[in-house]
């Protein structure tokens, strides 16, 4: 009785000294995966404050923190959509964060509009017509979110926000922003002005930033815009915009030469751009004499210069999965083109880690950018497409080729501990 009753003191003094030091238990928490981190937060708010500060954030993620899987949007006539979610590995895969976005009851479902360091842009899903819609900030790792307020001070309706963007930057800040571009009130004789709106996490309201301003039409405030490097980046060819977010202002920026070159018969497009790891990286596509290339730019961190990273030729993934291949009549013979899309590239903890993420009819493929090896990450069913009913197919009719996803409807899922 004596030595059990001399174990318990011993243990008890043990643990309060455990409890008690702070330095002690960092370094506990710094050996924790993330699921278990969560957990510990609900202990006490001691261990809330240590797990949720941005020292503990910047000790156990001391550069930018890779993604785990995609997450998949699938448009569909249901009120809420459903999301698939696709892990980057087949040994030990993430399990999904979510299928469905539920965690606040919206009337007209939920949607994904960005991924932003470990942070989802939401917004009421079904609202074309509604001035009601709602916007979120949402940590699918805590489970977490805020509902941002409603601008005011301008008309209520749901044409006069024409996109928003998140910029978080852990490793900067514990706090986050969303730039709202919106039209502008104020009557101009010319043209159509935009406006800049900024909500801050910190202050929890929205100001309205710098004068109206023009744009053009097709640079896609909507759904295009990546945030990197302190500034939120939309590709439009040679009139691509990126808004610096510190210095609140405008800035013009440059693009790989892309278009069509008469010379070579070569003919190419943007297939890609995203940010992954702090990198900025635009994926260029161009086919010559019937063969599919991918060249990747990366941009320099001065972010006034692209330089080419990789390149790529895709035979082998087309001779290995043949069903890609889409045949069309001209006017003059038959051709063919790649039912191919270019959902994400990734960069590793190693550069010769870095991969791109391909999905091909009912398949997403792995694609390693250095060795150009590659494996099928998964397959979908025929019962996902059913229970979904895809907007862009007739509801009739099932194309055994089509594609599912593109890059505007894959967002990665990144564990962040951010506290909202």
């Amino acid at each position: 009785m004596k030595i059990i009753k001399i174990t318990t003191c011993i243990s008890s003094f043990s643990a309060n000294e455990v409890f008690s030091n702070e330095e002690l238990l960092i370094e506990i928490f710094l050996h924790l995966p993330v699921k278990s981190l969560v957990r510990c937060k609900c202990v006490g708010k001691k261990w809330n404050y240590l797990i949720a500060s941005p020292e503990f954030t910047r000790l156990r993620v001391p550069c930018f923190n890779s993604a785990r899987g995609l997450i998949l949007h699938c448009s569909s006539f249901l009120i809420n959509p459903f999301n698939e979610f696709v892990p980057f590995t087949l040994e030990n895969p993430i399990q999904s964060p979510f299928h469905m976005l539920n965690f606040v009851d919206d009337p007209y479902g939920i949607r994904i509009l960005q991924s932003c360091n470990g942070l989802l842009l939401c917004r009421s899903f079904r609202v074309h017509d509604q001035p009601n819609g709602n916007y979120y900030v949402y940590n699918p790792t805590t489970q977490q979110f805020v509902t941002l307020p409603r601008l005011r001070g301008y008309r209520q309706t749901s044409k006069a926000v024409i996109g928003m963007k998140l910029a978080f930057d852990p490793w900067k800040s514990p706090h986050y922003k969303v730039v709202c571009i919106r039209m502008s009130d104020e009557v101009f004789p010319d043209d159509q002005h935009y406006q800049v709106d900024i909500y801050s996490s910190e202050t929890k309201k929205w100001r309205v930033v710098g004068p109206p301003f023009l744009a053009r039409y097709d640079i896609g405030f909507a759904y295009t815009g990546v945030y990197w490097n302190g500034a939120i980046y939309w590709e439009c060819g040679d009139n691509s915009l990126r808004f610096n977010v510190e210095r609140e202002m405008f800035e013009k920026f440059p693009m790989p030469s892309i278009g069509r070159s008469w010379d070579d018969d070569k003919e190419s497009r943007v297939a890609y751009y995203g940010e992954s790891c702090g990198y900025l990286h635009l994926v260029q596509v161009y086919s010559i004499k019937k063969l599919t290339f991918y060249n990747i730019y990366e941009m320099k961190n001065d972010g006034m210069e692209w330089y080419l990273k990789y390149q790529v030729n895709v035979e082998d993934v087309v001779n290995k999965f043949p069903h890609m291949i889409r045949h069309y009549h001209d006017s003059t013979d038959w051709n063919y083109y790649l039912a191919m899309s270019v959902l994400c590239v990734v960069r590793g903890e190693k550069e010769e880690d870095t991969f791109m993420i391909l999905h091909i009819p009912k398949m997403v493929i792995r694609y390693n950018l250095r060795d150009y090896t590659f494996y099928k990450l998964c397959e979908f069913g025929n019962n996902s497409i059913q229970e979904n009913q895809f907007e862009d197919e007739d509801e009739d009719y099932e194309d055994p080729i089509s594609l599912q996803f593109n890059r505007f409807s894959a967002f990665q899922y990144i564990e962040s501990l951010f506290c909202m």
